[in-house]
């Protein structure tokens, strides 16, 4: 029990009736100390039952000097949870000396973590095809389905902070964290005293047209900026060859056509590029090397890009892919009408193929390679249940941000995964939105470079001053 331990911003402590916090291990470090709530799953339907929400505190270093606010901190996916032992590393060292006057708090979102981790096997293992593991997802869930909405998440952070007695907080949210964070500022704003976004997304698309061009971008700078990149491609290609290009992105591009006329592993290729965003620029060097490789005649290096790795996200307390898939189904936007039947969802994404204004925007895939190749992920949700009039969007059609937020919105120039295109979109929802732009970095670079990243100190000096 932790009666007394102050947290929040002005002194607030917790309240009388606040949850018992116990010391726990999160494998971070010292200091944390963990506690639970009880919310409904649904809220609009309390007879579905209850959801337990986890989260772990970590008190200012300065106990014995007043709090100058506190940091809630939202993880991504979605499927992650904020708990899980290198995110929580990762939150403490970005946050660094601000921890010495400030509380952390980490809540694992409904159906990640310790927080009723939803486990769909099928979904889980990845050997079957979504679409199918996807029905028996929601099978598995029943009507408790409707709880898995970044609205519903929200007001599980709202009702985390009122248990603590917190008062207005920072909060941090990356990648997927960045909806719900969204979601929350726009039904919460007096909760809040500042807010970073950490690889926003704005949930507006449901073709996700940025990701390729900027993946392409990504792959042409980064080797461009290489020296010995550059020096590869020279000594591989000869300068002579007309598909050995000198360009990273018309490698890649070759190199695909290739792939597509001899039966190679497009999929896995696609999908490695999708997700290099992640350890830019690394991981577009390497498949640089590899494309490279491939055009000269030997494709052992591709090969073992694409097909690294076994099916399956592992652990699902580490990473829910039945929550993800949830919230991606109930939120993200669709080509379809969701409360249409699957045979006719089916032909509307069909026609909403055959009319994307931009035929080769995916060369030298079609469009209708991009929307029904595993990699890219847009047909599984076909196979979900339509929506309940109670279900809320994550920000209400009509709805505004508040106007007065501080807000710092983080977006690395490499990120193929949330864009620095979708960040811009994201920043221009809140007035008072600031957009820096991490050279050279991918993907909410702060947590997965907390040492290197620029992006950290950016962060610190924010907060420090708000």
């Amino acid at each position: 029990m932790l009666g007394a331990l102050a947290l929040g911003a002005g002194g607030s402590a917790l309240a009388s009736d606040s949850p018992s916090l116990s010391p726990c291990d999160l494998n971070a470090g010292p200091g944390f100390r963990c506690g639970r709530i009880t919310v409904p799953a649904v809220r609009a339907d309390p007879s579905l039952g209850d959801q337990s929400i986890f989260f772990a505190v970590l008190p200012r270093e300065r106990a014995a000097k007043p709090p100058v606010g506190t940091i809630v901190a939202v993880e991504g996916g979605p499927g992650y949870a904020s708990t899980n032992y290198d995110s929580a590393k990762s939150y403490r060292a970005v946050f660094g000396p601000l921890l010495r006057r400030r509380d952390l708090v980490l809540i694992d979102q409904r159906g990640t973590g310790h927080s009723q981790a939803v486990d769909c096997p099928q979904l889980q293992r990845g050997m079957v095809p979504e679409v199918v593991a996807t029905a028996s997802c929601a099978n598995q869930l029943g009507a408790r389905y409707q709880g898995f909405t970044s609205a519903e998440s929200a007001a599980d952070i709202e009702a985390v902070r009122t248990a603590l007695g917190l008062g207005p907080i920072t909060l941090y949210g990356d990648s997927y964290g960045t909806l719900l964070a969204q979601a929350y500022s726009v039904r919460y704003p007096a909760s809040l005293s500042s807010m970073v976004l950490s690889s926003a997304y704005p949930a507006d698309d449901p073709f996700w047209r940025t990701i390729y061009p900027a993946a392409m971008q990504a792959l042409k700078l980064s080797c461009a900026r290489s020296s010995s990149c550059r020096a590869r491609a020279a000594s591989l290609c000869g300068g002579k060859r007309l598909r050995c290009s000198w360009d990273g992105e018309q490698r890649f591009r070759h190199a695909l056509a290739r792939i597509q006329r001899t039966g190679g592993p497009l999929n896995g290729t696609l999908a490695y590029l999708l997700e290099a965003g992640t350890w830019s620029p690394n991981s577009y060097l390497a498949l640089n090397r590899a494309v490279t490789e491939y055009l000269a005649g030997d494709s052992d290096r591709l090969d073992h890009i694409a097909r690294e790795g076994r099916p399956g996200d592992g652990d699902f307390h580490y990473f829910s892919t039945g929550m993800g898939t949830a919230v991606e189904c109930n939120d993200y936007p669709v080509a379809w009408d969701r409360t249409a039947d699957f045979a006719q969802r089916t032909a509307q994404l069909d026609q909403a193929t055959a009319a994307f204004p931009r035929r080769r925007l995916f060369a030298p895939l079609t469009v209708a390679q991009w929307m029904t190749l595993p990699s890219t992920g847009f047909t599984g949700c076909l196979s979900w249940p339509a929506p309940t009039p109670q279900m809320q969007p994550p920000v209400p059609q009509g709805a505004t941000q508040p106007a007065g937020l501080p807000l710092l919105v983080l977006s690395g120039e490499f990120d193929d995964i949330t864009t620095v295109k979708e960040a811009r979109e994201v920043a221009a929802r809140y007035p008072s939105s600031r957009l820096r732009i991490v050279p050279n970095r991918g993907h909410a670079s702060d947590l997965y470079y907390p040492y290197r990243s620029p992006a950290v100190g950016w962060i610190r000096r924010f907060v420090a001053g708000h």
